[in-house]
């Protein structure tokens, strides 16, 4: 993904650009909850914008249909 600035047709010299990868993995505990594992990173970055992130969720479903 990438992208420059254009101000009146005309092309900035400030082409970004960067790619990242990522998984994200939902386990159940039961009917209603779950725990997600996550994470990502910077694969290719032009701006230094590189970063990694992991993190854990709970999640909670309510509603009809279960």
């Amino acid at each position: 993904m990438g992208g420059r600035t254009t101000v009146d047709g005309v092309k900035g010299n400030d082409l970004q650009r960067n790619s990242r990868a990522g998984v994200n993995i939902a386990l159940p505990v039961n009917k209603y909850n779950s725990v997600k594992l996550y994470g990502s990173t910077g694969v290719s970055t032009r701006t230094g914008s590189n970063f990694d992130i992991v993190g854990i969720a709970w999640q909670y479903r309510w509603g009809a249909g279960l």
